[in-house]
Protein backbone atom coordinates (compact mmCIF):
# COMPACT_ATOMS: atom_id res chain seq x y z
CA UNK A 1 0.00 0.00 0.00
CA UNK A 2 1.32 3.37 -0.72
CA UNK A 3 0.62 6.24 1.50
CA UNK A 4 -1.57 6.56 4.76
CA UNK A 5 -4.77 5.66 4.99
CA UNK A 6 -7.02 8.47 4.85
CA UNK A 7 -9.63 8.94 7.81
CA UNK A 8 -12.66 9.54 5.75
CA UNK A 9 -15.95 7.82 5.12
CA UNK A 10 -14.47 6.59 2.21
CA UNK A 11 -11.67 4.79 4.25
CA UNK A 12 -13.61 3.73 6.37
CA UNK A 13 -15.90 1.79 3.43
CA UNK A 14 -12.53 0.07 2.53
CA UNK A 15 -11.65 -1.10 5.70
CA UNK A 16 -15.02 -2.61 6.09
CA UNK A 17 -15.08 -4.02 3.04
CA UNK A 18 -11.27 -5.60 3.07
CA UNK A 19 -11.22 -6.66 6.91
CA UNK A 20 -14.58 -8.77 5.84
CA UNK A 21 -12.46 -10.48 2.81
CA UNK A 22 -9.50 -10.99 4.66
CA UNK A 23 -10.95 -12.54 7.55
CA UNK A 24 -12.63 -14.43 5.30
CA UNK A 25 -9.36 -15.97 4.17
CA UNK A 26 -7.83 -16.46 7.64
CA UNK A 27 -10.75 -18.75 8.46
CA UNK A 28 -10.29 -21.09 10.53
CA UNK A 29 -7.10 -19.44 12.05
CA UNK A 30 -9.30 -15.99 12.81
CA UNK A 31 -12.68 -15.08 14.41
CA UNK A 32 -12.00 -11.25 13.91
CA UNK A 33 -9.24 -8.19 13.70
CA UNK A 34 -8.62 -4.95 13.48
CA UNK A 35 -6.70 -2.94 9.92
CA UNK A 36 -4.08 -0.51 11.06
CA UNK A 37 -2.12 1.68 8.73
CA UNK A 38 -2.98 4.80 9.76
CA UNK A 39 -0.06 6.86 9.59
CA UNK A 40 2.09 4.26 8.17
CA UNK A 41 2.60 3.28 4.18
CA UNK A 42 1.03 -0.41 4.60
CA UNK A 43 -1.49 -2.37 5.90
CA UNK A 44 -0.74 -4.15 9.31
CA UNK A 45 -3.59 -7.10 10.68
CA UNK A 46 -3.72 -7.20 14.72
CA UNK A 47 -5.89 -10.44 14.25
CA UNK A 48 -8.17 -12.35 17.22
CA UNK A 49 -7.42 -16.58 16.73
CA UNK A 50 -9.69 -18.88 17.50
CA UNK A 51 -7.77 -20.32 20.70
CA UNK A 52 -10.14 -23.71 20.31
CA UNK A 53 -8.86 -24.24 16.54
CA UNK A 54 -5.19 -23.48 17.80
CA UNK A 55 -5.55 -26.43 20.58
CA UNK A 56 -7.25 -28.94 18.19
CA UNK A 57 -4.56 -28.49 15.50
CA UNK A 58 -1.84 -28.62 17.86
CA UNK A 59 -0.85 -25.07 17.80
CA UNK A 60 0.93 -23.82 20.91
CA UNK A 61 -0.91 -20.60 22.84
CA UNK A 62 2.52 -19.44 23.58
CA UNK A 63 3.19 -15.66 23.94
CA UNK A 64 5.25 -13.15 24.66
CA UNK A 65 4.28 -9.67 24.93
CA UNK A 66 0.66 -9.53 24.33
CA UNK A 67 1.29 -11.41 20.79
CA UNK A 68 1.20 -15.50 20.04
CA UNK A 69 4.62 -16.86 18.93
CA UNK A 70 3.45 -20.22 17.79
CA UNK A 71 5.82 -20.99 14.79
CA UNK A 72 3.28 -23.13 13.46
CA UNK A 73 0.51 -20.59 13.46
CA UNK A 74 2.68 -18.10 12.06
CA UNK A 75 3.98 -19.94 9.72
CA UNK A 76 0.07 -20.64 8.79
CA UNK A 77 -0.75 -17.17 8.62
CA UNK A 78 2.45 -16.15 6.52
CA UNK A 79 1.02 -18.64 4.08
CA UNK A 80 -2.29 -17.59 3.84
CA UNK A 81 -1.06 -14.06 3.49
CA UNK A 82 1.39 -14.43 0.72
CA UNK A 83 -1.31 -16.12 -1.19
CA UNK A 84 -3.57 -13.14 -0.24
CA UNK A 85 -1.04 -10.78 -1.42
CA UNK A 86 -0.38 -12.65 -4.63
CA UNK A 87 -4.27 -12.95 -5.85
CA UNK A 88 -4.91 -9.10 -4.80
CA UNK A 89 -4.46 -7.02 -7.80
CA UNK A 90 -4.84 -3.87 -6.08
CA UNK A 91 -2.01 -2.43 -4.04
CA UNK A 92 -4.12 -0.77 -1.34
CA UNK A 93 -5.37 -4.27 -0.47
CA UNK A 94 -1.95 -5.95 0.22
CA UNK A 95 -1.02 -6.76 3.82
CA UNK A 96 2.16 -6.09 4.88
CA UNK A 97 2.47 -7.27 8.30
CA UNK A 98 0.34 -9.62 10.85
CA UNK A 99 -0.15 -10.96 14.12
CA UNK A 100 -2.03 -12.95 16.70
CA UNK A 101 -3.30 -11.32 19.78
CA UNK A 102 -2.56 -13.35 22.91
CA UNK A 103 -5.58 -11.35 24.92
CA UNK A 104 -8.99 -11.19 23.55
CA UNK A 105 -10.90 -7.89 23.13
CA UNK A 106 -12.23 -6.66 26.31
CA UNK A 107 -16.12 -5.84 26.29
CA UNK A 108 -15.26 -3.97 29.84
CA UNK A 109 -12.62 -1.94 28.35
CA UNK A 110 -14.70 -0.62 25.53
CA UNK A 111 -12.63 -2.70 23.34
CA UNK A 112 -15.90 -4.58 22.15
CA UNK A 113 -19.20 -2.73 21.59
CA UNK A 114 -22.91 -4.33 23.30
CA UNK A 115 -23.11 -5.26 20.05
CA UNK A 116 -19.98 -7.80 19.64
CA UNK A 117 -18.44 -5.73 17.25
CA UNK A 118 -14.84 -4.97 17.64
CA UNK A 119 -13.93 -1.46 18.63
CA UNK A 120 -10.16 -0.93 16.32
CA UNK A 121 -9.17 2.73 17.54
CA UNK A 122 -9.99 1.37 21.29
CA UNK A 123 -8.11 -1.52 20.81
CA UNK A 124 -4.77 0.09 18.73
CA UNK A 125 -4.96 2.56 21.83
CA UNK A 126 -5.51 0.66 24.67
CA UNK A 127 -2.67 -2.09 23.25
CA UNK A 128 -0.56 0.86 21.52
CA UNK A 129 2.88 -1.64 22.71
CA UNK A 130 1.20 -4.50 20.28
CA UNK A 131 0.48 -1.99 17.85
CA UNK A 132 4.42 -0.70 17.93
CA UNK A 133 5.20 -4.15 17.89
CA UNK A 134 2.99 -4.64 14.94
CA UNK A 135 4.35 -1.76 13.26
CA UNK A 136 8.84 -2.11 14.06
CA UNK A 137 7.89 -6.31 12.93
CA UNK A 138 9.04 -7.50 16.60
CA UNK A 139 9.10 -11.24 17.40
CA UNK A 140 5.21 -12.88 16.77
CA UNK A 141 5.01 -10.44 13.52
CA UNK A 142 4.88 -12.03 10.43
CA UNK A 143 6.25 -9.34 7.56
CA UNK A 144 5.33 -9.40 4.54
Amino acid sequence: MTGNLPDSEGSRLHATTLREAVLGWLTPLAVDLVISGEGHGEIGLMIVPDREVFVQNGMSLDEAGGVMICTRALAALRERLTDWNAAERRASHRIGAALFLAEPPQLGKGEVSAKGDLNGHKIMARRADILDTLNEGRAGVVRL
